[in-house]
């Protein structure tokens, strides 16, 4: 319950509102109390760090790994990450994206924390686009880790317009996301199947 109440005000005002007195206040609780679960500010940033991590690779992370390794899982992953910010998994614009720019280049044991979490992030991307490659779906000059800073970048530029327009972006978003695929794309993925998103998974479907 503490740490859920955390996750709200993080999302919504950023780690640094975080304080062991205002959620005593707000959750009608003793300071006192609160201090014995996290005994610092710090300790209290890194258990709600910990709790959204967990929500975001149950949300996207997890079920993106069930789709099949390549180009399918490249899309999955970034269809979920589309598809948490939709359904407001987080009460606010502060995960991940707000907590990476406001800590990341601090030092300490939170900045780790944070910046641990954009690299697992970066990671399954890159993985992702390997993997495709080596299947020949992507073609395999590309270089990986641009195509993921790539991908993620047009990720943090929908969220950008989504804040903007008040949800009104998600579905330019997927057909942006999969222009790009077709031009990464080798002839092994047919042409036809990039016409538009929904072609994409009817491909995706007829394609486990």
């Amino acid at each position: 319950m503490i740490l859920a109440w955390a996750v709200k005000i993080a999302a919504r005002e950023g780690l640094g509102a975080l304080t062991i007195g205002r959620l005593a206040k707000e959750l009608d609780m003793s300071k006192s109390g609160l201090f014995a679960h996290f005994q610092s500010k710090a300790a209290l940033e890194l258990a709600t760090l910990e709790t959204a991590q967990e929500m975001f690779d149950e949300a996207v992370l997890q079920p993106a790994q069930a789709s099949r390794a390549g180009i399918a899982q490249l899309w999955s992953l970034c269809d979920l990450w589309l598809q948490h910010i939709d359904e407001r998994i987080f009460s606010g614009a502060y995960f991940f994206t707000g907590a990476f720019f406001e800590y990341a280049d601090r030092p300490g044991p939170v900045a780790q924390a944070i910046t641990g979490i954009a690299k697992d992030w970066f990671k399954a991307l890159r993985k992702a686009v390997q993997e495709a490659q080596g299947q020949w779906e992507i073609n395999p000059d590309a270089d990986a880790k641009r195509v993921a800073w790539e991908m993620h970048g047009q990720l943090v530029g929908f969220y950008w317009a989504y804040l903007l327009e008040r949800g009104k972006s998600g579905g330019e978003a997927r057909e942006v996301l999969l222009g790009r695929l077709r031009g990464l794309a080798t002839e092994e993925v047919p042409a036809d199947a990039f016409e538009s998103v929904r072609a994409w998974r009817r491909y995706l479907k007829a394609n486990p």
